[in-house]
């Protein structure tokens, strides 16, 4: 199976519930969420061929900024003439601390298990400053750098909008086709909206756009837990 990185922007979104694991003076919390999605999109791109995925998280941070988490997704590739279902589960952890009310740094290590057979690990460093997150992955595996803007804006009723920009400054690992020639960079950006309906349930919409695929839409729902 040809290696492909599943990460999630929109998992960050909607993580937005928190609850202790133990009395309430403990220094762990623990959050989740599991979310039912009609597509799954990475950077620009569908992971899903088009079609549903399910999607859960469990993270648990210390008072000091460290923390661990695991996650679970479904998705589909193309093997030679067939599309494969398959799952992934990943492991991950890292450090984030606000250096001030409007600074804050965080790096992260992920491991990326895939149900056919297979892992990849790949490092994160980001930077937010008010609404602002900027984020420069690295992928150990294919030896790639992907940087990315994300910038909210708060709107009406507790709902949120991420205006996403995204750069592939090595493409060439991911084979992009520039009319029949391999590219050797690539943008995406993407408009991602999160409305809550209850208290525990946000729903989710994202248009994304690759400078070498398709247009690609999702519409999902996110239980936070």
């Amino acid at each position: 199976m040809k290696k492909i990185l599943l990460t999630s922007c929109i998992m960050a979104m909607a993580m937005n519930a928190n609850q202790t694991v133990a009395a309430e003076d403990s220094q762990f919390t623990t959050s989740g969420v599991m979310m039912g999605l009609s597509n799954y999109l990475w950077r620009g791109q569908t992971i899903s061929d088009d079609k549903p995925s399910l999607q859960a998280d469990l993270m648990i941070e210390h008072d000091s900024g460290f923390y661990l988490g695991s996650s679970f997704e479904t998705y589909r590739y193309a093997d030679e003439d067939n599309v494969n279902n398959d799952y992934e589960i990943d492991y991950y952890g890292g450090y984030y601390q606000m250096v001030s009310d409007d600074l804050g740094i965080g790096f992260n290590a992920m491991k990326y298990t895939y149900g056919a057979g297979g892992y990849s690990v790949e490092y994160a460093l980001s930077l937010d400053y008010q609404a602002l997150n900027l984020a420069v992955n690295y992928d150990q595996d294919v030896e790639a750098w992907y940087t990315e803007l994300n910038y909210s804006f708060p709107l009406f009723n507790d709902s949120n909008l991420v205006a996403h920009a995204g750069l592939f400054t090595d493409a060439e690992a991911y084979e992009f086709d520039d009319n029949g020639k391999v590219a050797d960079t690539a943008y995406d950006v993407a408009l991602r909206y999160s409305y809550p309906l209850l208290s525990q349930l946000d729903l989710m919409l994202e248009a994304s756009y690759h400078e070498f695929n398709d247009d690609h839409y999702m519409i999902g729902l996110a239980y936070n837990f």
